[in-house]
């Protein structure tokens, strides 16, 4: 009804046009010095009138460069476009816009709001289809911290077959060390978890797999015939192994002491793939995720699987409440199977 009203404007009646939406933005008398900070904050205050139109219309006007551009851009009478960007500059107390002959160009301060105008808008458009969705299906985002070894199995084919059977909830995957990862869900930074099954104080997990483990030697190693190995076999030769704190290594240092037995750390890398350069370099053994086999194929570098109780670490998936959990969240763990289907 606003639009309406203003392509019928009449320029010897625009008081009628102060019954629109920003019918706030009037010049207010100057507040009283101790009434002036509880007013700037009130639910009156002008800036809280403004709506989208209006925000939408001064992008227009600067992608234009022009206010009758952005007028016939928006099908609306140049006149109301003026007018609410008048208003939109009393209602914040700066100008927003340079006029000239040749059109308008942004203030520093417009330039600023500009910034702040787009993120709106787009997030008023991302919440309008989100909300619209929810008519059909469930919609959203789910953020998913994985570990290297909850990669190692069937996890990635499974996320892909969901993102193809719900196109319209979006999976944020990041990888990093299980206990980041665990971490990441308990601090409300993701909110599913998968990495090995340990380390997860504070969160309701469920059984997923396991990852299967391997020594990794150089192609000449002494060790590099052997069909397989027990960790403690390794225990004698300096090992490379993840920087970051990781679950695997927290376990087999547990191992070391209740030997007897130092570990002799000779690097500590950034990932599974620089350990096994290193190792191919004679730096020192490691044991990494079995899966890497194929991904290494062409370094001199042996993979023999471990026996014992760490040949394998069990993996899980870990949230901090099931029945907390977004919709769409939900559905991915019932896609997964650790979650009964809605």
């Amino acid at each position: 009804m606003i639009l309406k009203s203003c392509a019928r404007e009449n320029p010897d009646h625009r008081a009628h046009e102060q019954r629109g939406t920003l019918s706030a933005m009037k010049p207010a008398q100057a507040p009283s010095s101790a009434s002036s900070s509880s007013s700037a904050s009130s639910p009156s205050s002008p800036v809280r009138d403004i709506d989208p139109i209006s925000l939408r219309l001064f992008l227009s006007a600067l992608e234009e460069g022009s206010l009758a551009r952005a007028a016939a851009r928006e099908n609306i009478v140049p006149s109301a476009v003026s007018k609410r960007m008048s208003e939109m500059e009393e209602a914040f107390g700066v100008p927003l816009l340079e006029r000239g002959v040749k059109g308008v160009q942004a203030t520093p301060a417009g330039n600023a709001l500009a910034t702040h105008v787009r993120r709106l808008l787009q997030d008023l458009e991302h919440m309008h289809r989100e909300m619209a969705g929810f008519a059909t299906g469930v919609r959203g985002r789910v953020r998913l911290a994985v570990s290297v070894a909850a990669l190692s199995g069937d996890l990635p084919a499974r996320i892909q077959s969901f993102r193809r059977a719900h196109p319209e909830i979006d999976i944020l995957l990041q990888e990093d060390t299980t206990q980041a990862a665990f971490r990441a869900v308990l601090e409300g930074q993701a909110d599913v978890a998968a990495g090995s099954d340990f380390g997860h104080d504070g969160l309701q997990v469920f059984p997923y797999g396991h990852c299967e483990l391997a020594a990794v030697v150089p192609g000449q190693h002494v060790l590099a015939q052997r069909e397989t190995l027990d960790y403690a076999q390794l225990l004698p030769f300096e090992q490379i192994e993840l920087n970051r704190d990781n679950g695997i290594s927290s376990v087999f240092e547990q191992t070391a002491q209740a030997m007897g037995v130092t570990r002799r750390i000779s690097a500590r890398v950034s990932g599974h793939e620089t350990i096994c350069t290193l190792v191919a370099r004679g730096m020192g053994v490691a044991v990494v995720p079995l899966y890497l086999k194929a991904r290494q194929a062409h370094l001199d570098i042996r993979f023999i699987p471990l026996t014992g109780p760490w040949s394998s670490t069990p993996l899980c998936i870990a949230v901090r409440d099931p029945d907390a959990l977004a919709p769409a969240a939900r559905t991915l763990l019932a896609h997964l199977g650790v979650l009964p289907s809605a």
